[in-house]
């Protein structure tokens, strides 16, 4: 339709398109890009497409290949995370992780968490394992490290007590070359904003960054997004 179009047709400067499920965004999506290469305004290794779900991003790429055919593959179609990892598998060691560092799991998590917990002899029915990880977790999706973390305890006994779990469980993270699914976007932004070279590397890359399915809730995604985009 006409406002469909309009989207694909935009070329210069931001675009927002606010629609609700099963309307074409996805369709339009592929259309714009399809119109960015055909019409030489980027290559595909150029365009940066991001979506929610690894389903949601195979089923991009899968109608790129579709649409565009030759060269959709090198089209960076992923989700928020696989991105990260991607980029963290090749520049990971500026922050002390090799290229083949593990991704940890639910399970994993709970397994170092309880460890940590017990080496500082705090016990689960005190402070509950799945709390403190809730914990850890919001505050990496707000962008606050494990010291900027202890650093607003101030006299609250149960958060300097996870304060001491987050610290702890990072470096038992790092010591074992792995990251937890939050960290693949908190690294990242770490990454761009301690790497100044990395960043300007990908900004010059991507000259279309297209955000499917976008969670304005996540200021970590908010960041790494303005970050790319710069």
């Amino acid at each position: 339709n006409k406002e469909q179009q309009r989207v694909i047709d935009t070329i210069d400067g931001p675009v927002l398109v606010v629609a609700g499920a099963g309307t074409g965004k996805t369709a339009t999506i592929v259309k714009r890009i399809e119109h960015i290469i055909a019409d030489g305004y980027a290559l595909p290794w150029q365009v940066l497409a991001i979506t929610f779900t690894n389903k949601a991003a195979g089923e991009l790429k899968e109608r790129l290949i579709n649409t565009i055919g030759y060269g959709a593959e090198d089209i960076w179609a992923h989700t928020f995370h696989s991105m990260c990892a991607r980029i963290l598998r090749r520049f990971g060691e500026r922050l002390g992780y090799s290229s083949h560092f593990t991704i940890y799991d639910t399970d994993d998590q709970k397994r170092v968490m309880k460890r940590v917990m017990k080496s500082l002899g705090i016990e689960d029915k005190f402070l509950n394992h799945r709390s403190i990880l809730a914990e850890i977790s919001h505050a990496k999706d707000s962008l606050i490290s494990a010291d900027e973390y202890r650093a607003t305890t101030q006299n609250d006994f149960r958060k300097a007590k996870i304060a001491q779990c987050y610290a702890e469980y990072q470096k038992e993270l790092l010591k074992a070359d792995a990251m937890d699914f939050d960290d693949m976007i908190f690294n990242t932004v770490e990454l761009f904003k301690t790497n100044p070279d990395v960043l300007e590397l990908y900004q010059k890359q991507f000259k279309y960054v297209i955000v499917d399915e976008y969670q304005d809730t996540s200021y970590a995604q908010y960041v790494l997004t303005y970050l790319i985009a710069g």
